[in-house]
């Protein structure tokens, strides 16, 4: 699988040094941290061989044009980024103008592969889901009137949506049968935490229900034929990789590794101290912090990567390196994916890495040490029974 960076604030030489050093295969950009004519430059400054580069127009946050706090960054600087009357986007009259807009401004910025714009799927069974089918079922064809590129449908789904059973699966159903499906799928999942003070916190996306239905949309569209990509993926990226996605995003903030809908709104009293520096653990399956390192290392031998960035944490790395260093840890945990071909066959085998992670938490715990114990060891479980469940879903089983 490959590894994105998905854009946030304060990039400063994270993406260069990412694209250089081959920590990234390439990068989401984001148009509410980058005016158009910045993100002019941005492109021609990634722009290289083998480096895959899309702008999510994240169209979704139009939800928030009317709201009295919003936290929209440079997105209302774009000229696609409005929002018809409720009931044109019910009719669909104003659907095609709307994709063809957000493509043309993609295109004047200078990207040659693109991601359409859509509604966020708070709930499967509602009106703005049927809007976000319509828009889903017209993006290539709108598209193609203006480019021969690539393009990819956003899908972008509350954790809600998939709690909901029958009626996700039913959308997705839906997606299989379009007469013009779109080359591929950026698939964001959203999460019901507000996550903008940046302090790490349990994810309520570590639930079953919500990796299975996540890894089973990852598996169904792309058994049919469609490219999907995962936003906001991190820990996770392994598990989609094996259902079939070529590829998954994540940043260097709690807000650029988990999707919070409500992050496009100020939080009276939000900001404050800069996170905790951490360390993504391959052995461990956890992103853990620094303070934690050497005394998990010394309990719990091995929970390091031995890769070039482990150097990095004998002082005080930069959140440049830090960012770096989970890429490189994402990229040893994809490249430790099983590839037999048979999806049974690697499940089981990731399964049984999982449980090694299990036992390295176990052993930490059982030495009296109690930091991130508890949630790490829950979201392994989540994994687990995430798998069983998709295996149920997918009747491999």
């Amino acid at each position: 699988m490959r590894v994105f960076a998905q854009h946030g604030y304060g990039p400063k030489d994270k993406f260069d040094r990412g694209f250089s050093e081959g920590f990234i295969d390439g990068a989401i950009l984001s148009p509410r941290y980058s005016r158009p004519d910045k993100m002019v430059s941005l492109v021609k400054t990634l722009s290289g061989e083998g480096n895959f580069l899309c702008m999510d127009p994240e169209y979704y946050a139009t939800d928030f044009l009317s709201n009295p706090n919003p936290n929209l960054g440079s997105l209302e600087a774009w000229n696609s980024f409005v929002r018809p009357s409720r009931p044109r986007l019910i009719s669909g009259a104003d659907i095609p103008k709307l994709i063809q807009n957000s493509i043309q401004d993609q295109i004047d910025a200078g990207f040659e592969t693109f991601i359409a714009p859509n509604l966020y799927i708070k709930q499967a069974d509602s009106i703005d889901t049927g809007i976000a089918i319509n828009f889903l079922s017209q993006t290539k064809e709108k598209a193609s009137e203006i480019t021969e590129g690539p393009v990819y449908a956003t899908l972008a789904v509350h954790r809600d949506a998939l709690l909901s059973g029958s009626s996700f699966k039913d959308v997705l159903d839906g997606l299989t049968g379009l007469e013009n499906p779109p080359d591929g799928y950026y698939l964001v999942v959203g999460s019901g935490e507000q996550a903008s003070t940046g302090k790490y916190i349990r994810s309520d996306l570590s639930n079953p229900q919500i990796i299975a239905s996540w890894m089973y949309a990852n598996y169904v569209l792309s058994i049919n034929g469609a490219d999907v990509i995962n936003g906001y993926c991190f820990l996770l990226s392994p598990l989609m990789a094996i259902c079939g996605s070529s590829g998954a995003a994540n940043g260097w903030w709690s807000g650029l590794r988990k999707f919070c809908f409500d992050r496009y709104v100020k939080i009276p009293g939000g900001g404050g101290n800069q996170p905790n520096t951490r360390y993504l653990s391959s052995p461990l399956m956890a992103h853990i912090k620094q303070t934690d390192l050497d005394v998990f290392e010394a309990v719990e031998p091995g929970v390091t990567n031995g890769l070039s960035l482990d150097s990095a944490y004998d002082s005080d790395p930069s959140r440049t390196e830090e960012a770096l260093q989970s890429w490189e840890g994402l990229k040893l945990l994809n490249n430790q994916i099983p590839r037999s071909g048979d999806i049974c066959d690697d499940l089981e085998a990731f399964k049984a890495q999982i449980e090694q992670a299990r036992v390295r938490w176990s052993n930490i715990s059982a030495a009296g040490i109690t930091s991130e114990v508890e949630p790490n060891l829950e979201r392994l479980a989540a994994m687990n029974q995430g798998i069983d469940l998709f295996m149920q879903w997918a009747e491999l089983v």
